[in-house]
């Protein structure tokens, strides 16, 4: 039910811990730099991940389908987040971001790269209406993909581009 990875590994490697659905918590020490790609996908239990400092990339659907998940946080160390880490995380409702991340930001939970001009990803648990800030240009690949409890989604007019998939 639970896991705590020690400062003594670097490395979370692809699908160490895919479809432990009876995971609820993970305690990921400071140390360890990466989580691969599916690490934790399917780990229907989780509710909540603290990603903290010292690592730099979060893997391709790192956290996918863990549809539990509530709440992320992640730290100022990480550079990359692979796309689809939180996909069909179907109660996500906020990504905190740490406000000395050179890379990314994030807005009422909602992900961005740090300059606020690309939307990268909308929690899927998130409800109700939405308004994009002024300012976002580009609204990524599955941005708001699973995002059934959105009523209204506002678009402003400096968006010039939406990638494939932004509202399936």
């Amino acid at each position: 039910t639970s896991v705590t990875i020690p400062a003594s590994v670097t490395s979370i490697g692809e699908s160490a811990f895919r479809n432990c659905i009876g995971l609820t918590y993970v305690n990921i020490q400071v140390g360890v730099a990466s989580i691969g790609r599916s690490a934790f996908r399917g780990c229907s239990g989780l509710t909540s991940v603290g990603i903290p400092e010292g690592v730099t990339s979060i893997g391709q659907s790192a956290f996918r389908g863990c549809t539990s998940l509530v709440s992320v946080s992640v730290s100022a160390s990480v550079a990359s987040i692979g796309e689809d880490a939180f996909r069909d995380c179907s109660n996500l409702t906020e990504i905190k971001i740490n406000e000395n991340n050179p890379n990314y930001a994030s807005n009422d939970g909602v992900l961005f790269n740090k300059t606020y001009t690309e939307l990268i990803l909308c929690p899927a648990g998130k409800t109700g209406i939405y308004n994009i800030p002024d300012g976002v240009i580009s609204i990524d690949y599955g941005a708001f993909y699973g995002c059934t409890g959105l009523t209204s989604v506002t678009i402003p007019a400096s968006v010039t581009s939406i990638g494939e998939s932004a509202f399936r």
